[in-house]
Formats: C-alpha cells, structure tokens, sequence
C-alpha cells in the first residue's frame, strides 16, 4: 500500500507541475516586449552640402606637362638605338624576375667555362656569359666564384637610356 500512495502523490505531483505556467510562456512574453522596444526610430539626414564648383580655364594657366615635353624633346639619349635593339630579340626566362630576387648558389665549370646557378623563385637556372637576367636589361659579362658581373641598361627620368654595373654575390645554397 505505501508503493500505491506514493506512486500517487508522485502522480498528482506531476499533474500540478503541468498545469502551472511553462518557462514557454516566459520566453514569448519577453520576446513580445523586445519586439515592441526594438522598433527603429527614423533619424532625420542633415541637408547635403553645397558643391561650390571652381571653373578652370586652361587660357589662364600654364599646362604643365610643357616643359617636361621640351625638356624630353631637347634632350639627346645617349645611345638612342639601345632600346630598339632590346626589343628585337627574344627575352630570356630570367628577365621577368627582378635581380633582388634571385640569389647565386653556386657555379659549375664545364670545360673551362663556368656556368652560375642562380635561384629564382625555387627554381635553380643555368646562367652563362652573354645571358640577360633581371628586369633592367642586365647582361651577364662575367662569373666567378664570388658572384655574377653584369651591365644593366636602364632609362633615367629624362628617357635616357644609361649603363650601370651590377652584381650578384654569392650567397650559398641551403
């Protein structure tokens, strides 16, 4: 018998938890009082600023790409020529990659001349005298064991073209 009227209360119990108000009922009402506190509220924009246009009149002012026209126009390269005959050849794998970024790893000689190694972007390349590397027209005039000569043809701000000695020092392989 006490099974039964314990078995009874833990019914009757169970009967009045059910009839009382759910956590449910809670949630919805919360979520209803945030729904009407969250309306937006519209703000009014400030007026758009007026746009005071300046009229520009190329009569009234010099053009200033005058002088630096004249200024090419005058001015004589030293070896006009040397571009034309850049362009004509064919270009060689390394001269899409700037000399900052290759590194000399080592040198091989076959018979009796030598050949570079050169890194450029993880891969190892061959370089002979008379090869151009770099993206400055750099050809190759020598190779050693210390590094890589070369003579770079550039132009300056003037549109000159002008040679200057490079060089590639060895810096191991690893």
């Amino acid at each position: 018998m006490r099974w039964l009227s314990r078995a009874g209360l833990l019914v009757f119990c169970s009967l009045l938890m059910a009839c009382g108000p759910s956590r449910q009922d809670g949630l919805r009402q919360w979520m209803q009082e945030q729904r009407k506190a969250g309306v937006p509220q519209a703000r009014d924009l400030a007026a758009p600023q007026v746009f005071n246009h300046l009229p520009y009149t190329q009569s009234e002012r010099e053009d200033p790409f005058t002088k630096l026209a004249l200024a090419n126009a005058q001015a004589e390269p030293a070896n006009p020529h040397l571009s034309l005959s850049h362009r004509s050849r064919a270009r060689q794998p390394l001269e899409d990659i700037a000399l900052e970024s290759m590194h000399f790893v080592g040198m091989l000689e076959n018979q009796g001349r030598y050949v570079a190694l050169v890194r450029a972007d993880g891969i190892l390349h061959q370089v002979l005298p008379g090869q151009y590397i770099g993206k400055n027209l750099g050809k190759v005039w020598r190779v050693d064991e210390s590094g890589i000569d070369l003579r770079e043809v550039a132009q300056d701000a003037d549109g000159r073209w002008l040679e200057r000695n490079a060089y590639l020092r060895f810096q191991g392989g690893n």
